[in-house]
């Protein structure tokens, strides 16, 4: 009689045991299934992120030498410094930012949820109609984009020639009673951290609604100022004529700039500071600098997969291999008569693992549906475990300090919040490589008892 029949026989006869295998087996499966499905996707996510985030950088103010002016002191990079840098080889695209106070004309701002913040009527009423107006080249290049903190929901970004078009946040516009292509007024607020006299427009200006977006504060925001949904997008056409601003001597924020091959990332970056910029007060950040949570979160993704992987081959050896060494040891009677019979003791070996390769087929079959049920829910979990190890790093970083709620400081502090799992034929692929591997390995350590037994040993046990 065959090996492969002897094996097909023992797994039919025995059904209890077989089907004690055959859920060991299958949950082996659904853990490896899982797992490397996990893996492939927080890869895809760590490839988008650095599509969109790693071939790039920022030339911003030097805050240990230059305090800036504008909104929170923020806006002092000249104009002169983004021509320049805009113009070296291998820059494919750039967003300037400049951020102006404007008050809403006949619109109400979405109020604050805190009634821990207590602030008195003067100051309440003071600033009841001011609001940020974040300009920019190209919104779609905007960091709080790409990071996920906002999402353009209708209509379309900001572009680099739009003059007098504004991005709102859904919940603000539904406040106002405000729809696509629709105008809101504003106009320089006298309340504003600069206010430039050559030129600034006085007079109230028409903003076209092009877009509108969704989003909301990483953490409770305690002043109206910081809510995303008050937060107004425009070009920097509106911004600079709100400013008093003309192209040669505008101040910005930021100046972001893509290249258009990442691995000359380092090169670009060593030829923007050989220009005859004052790299006293200003420097360059790398894109990843920019979102120290978001990388963050995938490292510890990366390490809590690695960890399950290792931790699923470890385990599952180690049940497979007492589970068959229990198997085997009552199996005496049997080795004894096939060793009587002249059948080796590498053919009965051979035969262990032929009959968990048969049970195998059905269960590691089996992983793809059971995987697609729990590969999504235990990712889900790996995600929130990873974004929350990140948020800590990111504050003892900062000493403890609390984070404020703003947008761009939802920016800094946002983690990867989902990632998309999916089974492919390459992780079925891995799961038998995996699974057979751990077939051999727990087979060889559980028939140890009969390798090191000379057949007149094992005959004598079975008397």
């Amino acid at each position: 009689m065959s090996m492969m029949k002897r094996a097909w026989l023992y797994v039919t006869r025995k059904k209890s045991k077989t089907f004690l295998m055959f859920l060991i087996l299958l949950g082996i499966a659904t853990a490896t299934i899982s797992g490397m499905s996990i893996k492939k996707a927080t890869i895809d996510a760590r490839n988008q992120v650095n599509e969109s985030i790693n071939a790039s950088f920022s030339i911003k103010n030097n805050l240990q030498n230059n305090s800036g002016l504008g909104p929170r002191g923020m806006d002092n990079v000249p104009a002169s410094a983004i021509q320049q840098i805009k113009k070296i080889d291998g820059i494919s695209n750039y967003n300037a930012r400049m951020i102006g106070e404007v008050d809403l004309i006949d619109l109400e701002k979405i109020s604050i949820q805190n009634e821990s913040m207590q602030y008195n009527d003067e100051y309440m009423e003071k600033y009841k109609y001011v609001s940020d107006l974040d300009g920019m080249t190209d919104s779609s290049l905007d960091k709080k984009f790409i990071s996920g903190v906002l999402n353009l929901e209708e209509g379309r970004h900001i572009k680099a020639d739009d003059k007098q078009k504004v991005l709102v946040h859904k919940e603000f516009a539904q406040l106002n009673g405000l729809k696509m292509n629709d105008k809101l007024y504003v106009k320089q607020s006298e309340l504003a951290s600069i206010s430039p006299e050559n030129g600034s427009v006085k007079e109230e200006i028409g903003l076209e609604i092009v877009g509108l977006f969704t989003g909301s504060n990483m953490s409770q925001a305690t002043m109206e100022s910081e809510l995303t949904e008050n937060l107004l997008i425009t070009d920097l056409d509106t911004i600079q004529k709100l400013r008093g601003y003309n192209l040669d001597n505008s101040l910005y924020m930021e100046g972001k700039f893509y290249v258009s091959d990442p691995k000359e990332l380092a090169n670009i970056v060593k030829d923007v500071k050989a220009l005859p910029i004052d790299w006293v007060n200003y420097e360059v950040q790398e894109s990843t600098n920019d979102y120290p949570a978001l990388t963050g979160s995938l490292d510890n993704m990366d390490g809590l997969i690695n960890k399950m992987l290792i931790g699923i081959i470890i385990i599952s050896a180690i049940i497979l291999s007492l589970v068959l060494a229990f198997w085997i040891n009552g199996r005496v009677h049997e080795t004894g008569v096939l060793l009587s019979l002249g059948i080796s003791k590498l053919n009965i070996v051979v035969q262990y693992i032929m009959e968990l390769f048969i049970i195998a087929i059905v269960a590691f079959g089996l992983s793809y549906f059971t995987g697609q049920i729990v590969a999504q829910n235990i990712g889900d979990s790996m995600v929130q475990q990873a974004g929350e190890k990140s948020d800590t790093e990111l504050r003892e970083g900062l000493g403890g300090m609390q984070l404020g709620a703003d947008p761009e400081t939802s920016t800094v502090s946002q983690t990867l919040d989902k990632i998309d799992v999916s089974i492919t034929l390459a992780e079925i692929g891995y799961v038998w490589l995996i699974g057979s591997l751990i077939i051999l390995l727990s087979v060889s350590i559980s028939s140890i008892f009969i390798i090191r037994l000379k057949p007149r040993e094992i005959l004598s046990k079975m008397s």
